[in-house]
């Protein structure tokens, strides 16, 4: 028998009367008789004949909406790319009404459980202290945090969001396996699920009167709003400051962090964009310094703060936790709470429940033993057969390790392994998982299954639970662990109210958002974090640095591909050189000759449109284009990143070998699209600082860019060539500058030198020219906010002095008519262009001096 003071309840006694030995399961769909369950009819009657085409049909239509709304799981280190897109499976899991009341009574009580048990861990131990907890549960737990013992949480919080992991036994009962408390994810993967299958399957989701998702969310906000230490109302204009603070786009799961942050209304933020000043936690945005009300950290607590956790990382903010003890701001969940998701404290928990709730356990656990008790060792050690080995603590990272599958051998060195370090080993009986069906290869499979279930915390002290959840299943049948990581899918989980009227409302509650005051005042466009404004303004530079590679790729490619184009011999010369100039291709291309079948150039085009290893190809150019919007997700509109990932998938390297008529076609699908973005970006984005610094990137990026341009073919020395050299660089420029329409209404000659550069460089009313970008940043800078610095000086005086200086020589009468004083214009703008960037990164993007608040 196991020892009795630190197990729960069993798996086996009920269990094994219906063959669980044998290794029979529930099946969530069918009964022990093959027929469907009464909660299921209805759906699989809204489906129809389960038809495979129309099913395969069904299942396109899903994995577009996922693709285009750009839902991934990051794996690190995947061959196949970081960014894995999210498996979702079109049927739902059913659950009926009265089944998931029990489940919902259940799950509250838990979290009650393990908020007190931090709420004693954290304040008086009164449970280690008279030996209802063992202290060495907690003391070689990694995750208890000494740092934040003593902090008072507001209300006795410390989970504000909690999640558990469910599975169902052959019996047909619930059971825990693992408790997130640290940082839930999962639920914003959950919110798309349901949005994706509703559109796939709106009559089945319609007739089975599925329980919504939206109230849950809108109760959590309130729960936000309403432990913050400034309590602002509604109608005030002001609303308490929550933020979400992520580890960062390379994080598994920064899609959901963008996902509820866009859904909550919440400020998406990362360490780097917090700073702690007199114990208080501060937003850099281009006004200054906001403070911060509430933390809603998808951080673990180790990265928080480097001053007292974790010096090594960058993720956190120094001095965050003296500033949640001087209780200047709030965390959720509160540092510490990760210490409920240890293993080694399950087998405690039916006791502490009725110690501390009165109450027992409702939801049992699966039997667990950890090997830091000595008994319980013994146990583990003797009956090793028929248990699974899993790390005691979050921070100790291996697979479960079935005893059953083990080799004498390598049973013999997990004994040695246990006995060195035996609290780093939990055991817990092997459960049979549910399984659920799913769609695959034409037919419905069964698929073991995890459901994790979430619940918030309420204003009023309680709990609310999610009526859905994020269900996993298993990527083959056999398989029992459940992963996303390794290969499993998802699927929507739907709770069936018992009458139509019992579906909860979508609406959501108006009472959310803030307010025009009384004045008439509206929210600062201004509070943009530091962080987002430097990485939309980089948005912008890319996303022109990329258009003007590929007017420079197409020109090219379209002159070697028709010869018989007028003038493309000729044209061709500037066009290399330029290519050349700009790194795209080796310098040794830059006089290639018909005799040579260009065989060379084109293999060199090929990787300067699709190398991804090239510097400065289209395609690594797309790639920073992509990383950057990324970063700033929560910013661009959907069909803003729609764009962005349709200009990812044009570029991408092709498979087979492409002929150049084909790289050509796909130069213009990219044009088009690139034009795409532009135009999203001029006609949907609201005119705030945003989208400033996205058009003054964009602004400085095209004023280099003709630059660079027209240095590049020496276009001050252009009256040393003979004519029609002089023609055919001439005509390359209007073509690169998208400006031949326009000067050919203009003048009926043939292209001549100061009309060209004065259309290229002098005229404000070509959006392609110089002069014209120059006014736009003129206009942008001064509309910036110019709130001083430390040295009371405006932040953008120093750009604009620098533009200022370019108009100015722009509008010189011989700028351009002597070729000395082009060539020293020339010189001058690409030597002091690049500083109007570095005066902006320092007067809003480094904080370099301190703000007033």
């Amino acid at each position: 028998m196991p020892p009795v003071p630190f197990t729960q309840g069993s798996l086996f006694g009920e269990a094994d009367a219906i063959g669980y030995g044998s290794g029979q399961v529930y099946d969530e769909m069918v009964n022990g008789q093959g027929r469907l369950r009464p909660h299921w009819q209805t759906f699989m009657s809204t489906l129809g004949p389960l038809d495979a085409e129309q099913m395969a049909q069904r299942w396109e239509e899903a994995r577009r909406l996922l693709h285009q709304n750009g839902v991934t799981y990051n794996i690190y280190g995947d061959p196949n790319g970081m960014e894995r897109p999210w498996p979702l499976d079109m049927m739902p899991l059913l659950l009926p009404a009265h089944e998931w009341k029990a489940i919902e009574s259940g799950l509250i009580q838990r979290a009650s459980l393990l908020n007190a048990i931090l709420t004693d861990i954290y304040g008086p131990q009164t449970l280690t202290r008279y030996g209802r907890l063992p202290p060495s549960v907690i003391h070689a737990d990694p995750g208890f945090r000494r740092a934040v013992h003593g902090i008072r949480v507001p209300n006795d919080v410390h989970l504000h969001f909690y999640a558990v992991d469910l599975a169902r036994a052959p019996d047909g009962r619930w059971w825990v396996l693992s408790d997130r408390t640290q940082a839930p994810s999962g639920s914003g993967y959950a919110l798309e699920n349901r949005a994706v299958i509703a559109k796939v399957l709106p009559d089945s989701f319609r007739h089975c009167q599925v329980e919504r998702l939206t109230g849950f969310f809108d109760t959590f906000k309130e729960t936000l709003l309403s432990i913050a230490p400034r309590n602002g109302t509604v109608g005030t204009g002001r609303l308490p400051r929550v933020v979400l603070l992520t580890p960062g786009p390379y994080n598994e799961t920064y899609f959901e962090h963008v996902y509820l942050a866009r859904y909550l209304g919440l400020t998406l933020v990362e360490g780097a964009d917090l700073t702690v000043r007199d114990r208080t936690v501060y937003l850099k945005t281009l006004s200054g310094l906001e403070q911060v009300d509430v933390i809603l950290r998808r951080l673990d607590a180790d990265f928080a703060d480097p001053l007292e956790m974790r010096a090594d990382s960058s993720l956190g903010v120094a001095g965050l936790i003296e500033a949640v003890r001087a209780g200047n701001v709030v965390m959720a969940n509160a540092l510490g709470s990760g210490l409920m998701e240890s293993m080694a404290m399950k087998s405690s928990l039916p006791t502490l429940c009725r110690h501390l709730l009165g109450e027992e356990l409702r939801l049992p656990g699966v039997a667990s033993w950890w090997c830091g008790n000595d008994a319980e060792r013994a146990y583990v050690i003797d009956h090793l057969d028929g248990l699974v080995v899993k790390p005691a603590f979050p921070s100790l990272s291996f697979e479960p390790i079935f005893g059953a599958q083990l080799s004498a051998a390598e049973r013999s060195a997990l004994v040695e392994r246990i006995k060195r370090r035996p609290w780093y080993f939990v055991a817990q009986e092997q459960m049979a998982l549910s399984t659920a069906p799913v769609w695959q290869d034409g037919r419905l499979q069964p698929r073991p299954l995890v459901l994790r279930a979430f619940l918030c915390a309420t204003p009023n002290g309680g709990y609310a639970v999610m009526p859905g959840g994020l269900t996993r299943v298993s990527s083959e049948s056999g398989r029992l662990v459940v992963s996303m990581q390794s290969g499993g899918g998802s699927k929507d989980t739907w709770i069936l109210a018992p009458r139509r009227a019992d579906v909860t409302s979508t609406q959501p509650r108006p009472a959310l958002a803030t307010e025009p005051t009384a004045s008439g005042a509206r929210p600062s466009a201004n509070d943009l974090p530091s962080r987002v404004a430097d990485g939309l303004y980089w948005l912008g530079r890319y996303a022109e640095r990329a258009e003007g590679a590929l007017r420079l790729l197409r020109a090219t490619q379209s002159r070697l591909i028709d010869s018989n184009m007028p003038g493309a011999t000729l044209q061709l010369r500037p066009l290399l050189d330029l290519l050349c100039s700009l790194a795209m291709i080796p310098a040794e291309m830059a006089r290639v000759t018909e005799s040579s079948a260009n065989r060379g150039l084109r293999e060199a085009l090929h990787a300067a449109v699709t190398d991804p290893d090239h510097p400065n190809s289209l395609r690594s150019q797309v790639l920073r284009l992509h990383r950057t919007a990324y970063s700033v997700r929560d910013r661009l509109s959907m069909d803003m990143w729609r764009v962005v990932s349709a200009i990812d998938r044009q570029t991408q390297p092709p498979k087979g070998r492409m002929d150049a008529a084909s790289l050509l076609l796909r130069l213009d699908d990219v044009m088009i699209t690139l034009a795409a973005f532009s135009g999203l970006e001029q006609e949907s984005m609201t005119r705030g600082a945003g989208w400033r610094f996205l058009d003054i990137g964009r602004r400085i990026e095209r004023s280099l860019h003709m630059v660079a341009l027209m240095r590049g073919v020496h276009v001050a020395d252009l009256d040393r060539q003979e004519e029609p050299m002089q023609a055919a660089t001439l005509s390359v420029l209007l073509e690169l500058g998208e400006s031949v329409m326009t000067y050919r209404s203009r003048h009926l000659t043939s292209v001549l030198r100061l009309p060209v550069l004065d259309l290229l460089l002098g005229e404000e009313a070509n959006p392609r020219a110089l002069a014209f970008q120059l006014a736009a940043l003129d206009r942008h800078m001064r509309a910036l906010p110019s709130q001083g610095v430390g040295t009371g000086t405006d932040p953008t005086g120093g750009a604009l002095a620098i533009v200022a200086a370019a108009r100015n020589s722009l509008e010189r009468t011989d700028a351009m008519a002597s070729s000395e004083a082009l060539r020293t214009l020339l010189d001058t703008l690409a030597m002091t262009l690049p500083d109007v960037s570095n005066f902006l990164a320092h007067a809003y993007f480094s904080h370099a001096f301190a703000r007033s608040a």
